[in-house]
């Protein structure tokens, strides 16, 4: 690959990580306010800002690995063309998303709704990766496609057992359930992730 295509995709994966990092800010920021301190947290909002994180890191950390994956590391002829800008839009969506997310760690319903969307984007985008910008070794994209499909599957039926509206929960305890829920489904959701997509994340010398 010449070295302008690699700028090139470098430069957007520092956007990106500006990006999250930004969400990551604004995450810690609405988690702890700075004017009330540790008074200000919660059961509920501590559950989202783990269900946040649990999100995040390793959705940040495979769009990276991706891009050095299906680009840089292996042969790219393949790749159809508008693959990278297509990548790089989808992406650039999530980074997005996961700033509404950290704006919402006190509002459970609309939280639930907004990580929703960002699974759903994900499994479009693992289709599109799948099939039009991953290395002929990539195996990882359509595992992602199959994880978040089940995640967000599980969000779902979570909305419809706890008829979840957009409208926010006076209910302390309802709130507290729901983000509860959201939380373990998440961690669970990154735990299958690391395990099955292991060495993508970490491929060693030999791969």
């Amino acid at each position: 690959m010449n070295t302008k295509k690699i700028n090139s995709i470098k430069s957007l994966s520092h956007l990106y990580t500006v990006i999250m990092g930004v969400a990551l800010s604004s995450a810690v920021i609405n988690y702890i306010d700075p004017k009330i301190g540790m008074d200000s947290v919660n059961f509920a909002s501590t559950c989202l800002f783990l269900a946040f994180i649990f999100t995040l890191f390793p959705f940040y950390h495979g769009a990276l690995r991706h891009l050095d994956d299906a680009y840089i590391e292996n042969d790219s002829d393949h790749i159809k063309d508008g693959a990278l800008i297509f990548d790089f839009f989808l992406l650039f969506i999530h980074g997005i998303v996961f700033i509404a997310l950290s704006l919402l760690l006190s509002k459970p319903a609309q939280f639930t709704w907004i990580l929703l969307f960002v699974l759903s984007i994900d499994v479009v985008w693992a289709i599109f990766a799948h099939f039009g910008s991953s290395s002929h070794e990539g195996k990882a994209e359509w595992k992602w496609g199959v994880i978040n499909a089940i995640a967000a599957a599980i969000i779902f039926i979570t909305i419809k057992y706890f008829d979840i509206g957009y409208m926010e929960i006076a209910d302390a305890k309802f709130s507290e359930a729901i983000s509860l829920t959201i939380a373990i489904a998440a961690c669970f959701r990154t735990l299958a992730d690391y395990i099955f997509c292991y060495k993508f994340y970490f491929p060693s010398d030999t791969s």
